[in-house]
């Protein structure tokens, strides 16, 4: 619709290819463009635009055309009228139409459309009744799906061509063909259950006699077994098994593997499903579609032989559903084992895939080293593990340091992986170790003391003039995923993982708007995205992206940071990816739009509105009638004795809140903005913060760090201002490290040569560079003592130097926030633990804060009930309510429950 003034002069539709006449009307302002039986040229822009005098306005439309595989043809038998013979009916839907062909071809076919995007073909039975195979397929752009008309011959012995068990669903056709020869008269079907059936036809060619069991639309009552006999006794049988609906399962696929250099190798499926299947394997260098098969009962068989080393996918999908699965390949040989001699100790070194065993072997020179039994085992050393280009190669080395070896030794070193086993060309230690390393170790003490001397020279120096600009360091990734190898953790490399296509968004359908945020490496700006939820909608996103100028290294990474938000998937409490542009630069990532910022700023903006409860607010004169409006809504509850449900987070108490505020009118006041009608919750239309949205706060980020924990990842940034408010005060923990400006905030703290939050971080992290989900707990701790002063930078008053890491060294931890009742405080020092296996997990922090919030809620209940039960217990305080097993170990100290 239009309307303008003064009136509108000409409206008029155009297409973007231009390449169809549009049919459009014209009604009391409306101007509609109609488009029947759609087809690919049909997609594109459409544009509707509108004149009045001088001034001309656009408004503009994208319709796709979802393209659609061929439907399993459906064969059904038309009878002959007076002596003619009877006609096979074959039909297929998809889009486009799909064009229909029979195996083998019939000199006369007649093909016709009952409808857009069907397609059906007849032809007499005549041209096959001598064809043991009849195939039927149907064939489109999108791809080829073919029937077969199941026939059963009594003269033959049993073949592989005539199918034991027939697998048809809720409302398809039935056809089974029965043949012999003239001589073998009363051909007919028999069911198990008995009788006749109802719909067969007869054909005598002359050469043969048969007999069809036709079935239109199948129905659960026509599962049974069926057998075609001639009145000499010959006879076959197929079982017809009716499902409701298809199905698809992957019944073995050989997903890790790990084989040896010299063997061939094949990645075998094995697939159980209703309709036929469509696979293909996605590898390396593109997708490669499985091999066509012909089977049309039993489970299908899929091979992709002689792959090269990497990571692949499994894609197999039929009308009912797709399942994609992953698997590897990893080639590895006999391990070619290295020992260097260093001045003061041995390396042992190889190539190989893990995992691998690495051993000392050491023979005294008193003993005959060419007999096996000489040789003996020294203690394990550690072995070092880094990455190497080709995929699942690691390159290992362990080290012996000449001082535990004794004199005239003989040593080697042996290395076994998956494969085998090698061992290095011996070595011999002919002179005291301590002998042969001192003048070596005389010489590399002078030339260190050297370089040393050197060194701090050029440091001061350059400290002084400013000649030495510090290296510009790389994007990475604040969130990161780690994995167990050899009892110690690393990061997932995601670099060579495979960018699902899938989430690929078409970049003419974002439209850029204001910047959010910039840092040293890229920024953040609001977005308009159209159809990324659901086509025709358009959706509010944050784009993440690169600075113009930036290194291909910084691109890798920023695509590894995509791949790995893939792999950890969606929750309520992490700012969640919805799409990314990665076929041109720049390479945009799509995230949820959270309109009220960063939790830091959030807080701090509330400070003047918080409330203890929202009775503080109702015990004014003006809001007395709310109690009233509360006791009328709970007019049996007894108080906190019967509060049952666990808590869930806003949503019980935005319904108590509504309850509160939403039945009384005359307790609503829209003079000075308490309440007004909104799609925010009545807490956010009241404009205030109190207690419980704090621990509301608190618990969503525990839960958003449980989810992230329980998939391997680490934040490494956990604070305030990484965490964003979306409505209904929903949280969300994000990364912002991309855009953050970490060289003007005063957070970030110069350590080396890098920027760290140190007062965020975890003493295993600031003394050793070590980073765990124990380190993010340390991290929660700090976030939770944000939350509770209202947005207070961390350790108040102590400037961050020498002292400021020798007091964390020492254990020091900070004072109770004002607003933190003595639990939660609790809850922060077991998060400050100086050792990381003393600090609760995610899950058990979760589980605290959710028992805080079912106490506030018993003690609001008690509040406005006027009630004077004692019932308001910490229940991580109380021993019956926490078992031995330590989820909510905190002692209570006799500090008073509120602030």
């Amino acid at each position: 619709t239009a309307e303008s003034l003064p009136a509108l002069t000409a409206c008029s539709w155009s297409h973007s290819t231009g390449a169809r006449g549009l049919t459009q009307q014209e009604r009391e302002g409306s101007y509609n463009v109609s488009i029947t039986e759609a087809s690919e040229k049909d997609a594109g822009d459409y544009s509707l635009c509108c004149g009045s005098n001088s001034t001309r306005s656009c408004v503009a439309f994208t319709v796709h055309v979802k393209l659609r595989h061929p439907s399993t043809p459906q064969l059904k038998m038309l009878p002959g009228g007076d002596g003619a013979s009877s006609k096979y009916q074959c039909s297929s839907d998809g889009f486009p139409e799909p064009e229909i062909r029979w195996i083998p071809s019939p000199p006369r076919v007649k093909t016709s459309r009952t409808q857009a995007g069907t397609a059906v073909s007849v032809v007499s039975s005549y041209h096959f009744y001598k064809t043991r195979q009849v195939l039927c397929c149907a064939k489109n752009a999108e791809g080829e799906e073919c029937s077969k008309l199941l026939t059963y011959d009594l003269q033959t012995p049993p073949s592989p061509d005539e199918i034991p068990v027939v697998t048809v669903t809720l409302g398809q056709s039935l056809l089974l063909r029965c043949t012999t020869s003239p001589a073998g008269k009363g051909l007919q079907w028999l069911s198990d259950r008995g009788g006749l059936q109802r719909s067969k036809f007869f054909e005598d060619t002359g050469d043969s006699l048969i007999c069809y069991l036709f079935i239109e639309s199948v129905g659960e009552e026509d599962s049974d077994t069926y057998t075609c006999r001639s009145d000499d006794n010959r006879n076959k049988s197929t079982r017809v098994q009716v499902l409701e609906r298809g199905f698809l399962s992957i019944l073995q696929l050989n997903e890790l593997n790990t084989v040896s250099a010299r063997e061939s190798f094949c990645f075998t499926a094995v697939v159980s499903a209703h309709p036929e299947p469509r696979c293909h394997w996605i590898t390396p260098n593109g997708t490669v579609p499985c091999r066509e098969s012909r089977t049309f009962w039993g489970n299908r068989t899929y091979q992709l032989c002689d792959p090269a080393p990497g990571l692949y996918q499994f894609h197999v999908e039929n009308s009912e559903q797709h399942v994609t699965r992953n698997m590897s390949l990893c080639l590895t040989d006999t391990p070619i084992v290295h020992l260097i001699q260093e001045t003061h100790r041995f390396t042992c070194t190889t190539n190989s895939t893990l995992p691998l065993v690495i051993t000392w072997h050491t023979c005294p020179s008193s003993a005959n080293c060419l007999e096996a039994s000489s040789w003996r085992i020294t203690q394990e050393r550690h072995l070092q593990v880094s990455d190497l280009d080709a995929f699942c190669q690691k390159r290992a080395s362990s080290s012996m340091v000449l001082a535990d070896l004794q004199d005239s030794i003989s040593i080697k070193c042996c290395i076994q992986n998956s494969v085998s086993s090698g061992c290095s060309p011996e070595a011999h230690l002919l002179t005291s170790p301590s002998l042969f390393v001192q003048p070596w170790i005389i010489t590399l003490f002078t030339l260190l003391l050297v370089c040393i001397t050197l060194l701090l020279t050029v440091i001061l120096y350059s400290r002084k003039y400013d000649v030495m600009s510090p290296q510009k360091p790389q994007y990475e990734s604040q969130l990161r995923m780690l994995q167990m190898v050899d009892n110690d953790y690393i990061y997932i490399d995601f670099k060579d993982f495979q960018y699902d296509r899938s989430w690929e968004f078409p970049r003419e359908n974002l439209e850029l708007g204001n910047e959010l945020g910039s840092g040293a490496f890229g920024t953040v700006v609001e977005a308009t995205a159209y159809g990324i939820s659901k086509p025709g909608v358009s959706a509010q996103v944050a784009v993440k992206m690169l600075k113009e100028k930036h290194q291909a290294v910084e691109k890798e990474a920023l695509m590894s940071e995509l791949k790995m938000m893939i792999h950890i998937g969606s929750h309520v409490n992490i700012v969640n990816l919805l799409g990314a542009c990665t076929d041109s630069d720049p390479v945009y990532l799509i995230f949820q739009y959270c309109a009220k910022g960063d939790l830091l700023n959030y807080l701090r903006s509330n400070r003047e509105r918080f409330h203890q409860s929202l009775t503080d607010i109702f015990t004014k004169n003006r809001f007395s009638c709310l109690y009233h409006n509360f006791q009328s809504q709970h007019p049996h509850r007894d108080g906190p004795a019967s509060f049952q449900s666990p808590y869930v987070p806003m949503a019980s108490r935005e319904t108590e809140t509504e309850q509160l505020l939403g039945q009384n009118p005359s307790c609503m006041d829209t003079t000075d903005g308490f309440y007004e009608k909104s799609d925010s919750s009545p807490a956010e239309e009241l404009q205030v913060l109190t207690y419980d949205d704090l621990l509301s706060f608190s618990y969503q980020v525990a839960k958003g760090m449980e989810f992230l924990s329980s998939k391997n990842c680490i934040h490494r940034d956990l604070a305030a201002r990484n965490v964003l408010v979306t409505h209904n005060r929903t949280v969300k923990i994000g990364d912002f490290g991309l855009a953050r400006d970490i060289e003007n905030d005063s957070n970030y703290v110069v350590r080396g040569n890098v920027r760290l939050p140190v007062k965020w971080m975890a003493p295993e992290s600031l003394f050793q560079g070590v980073y765990t989900m124990q380190s993010d707990i340390w991290a929660y701790g700090i976030l939770l003592w944000e939350i509770y002063s209202l947005g207070v930078t961390p350790y108040p008053g102590i400037k961050v130097d020498q002292n400021f890491y020798l007091l964390i060294e020492n254990g020091y931890q900070m004072d109770r926030p004002y607003y933190a009742s003595s639990s939660v405080y609790q809850i922060m020092r077991l998060c400050w633990a100086l050792e990381p296996q003393d600090r609760p997990a995610f899950s058990k922090l979760v589980a605290c804060m959710e028992t805080e919030l079912e106490d506030v809620e018993e003690k609001l209940y008690s509040n406005i009930t006027g009630s004077k039960s004692n019932a308001y217990h910490n229940i991580c305080l109380t021993s019956d309510l926490c078992p031995p097993s330590d989820d909510c170990n905190i002692s209570t100290s006799g500090e008073p429950e509120t602030p």
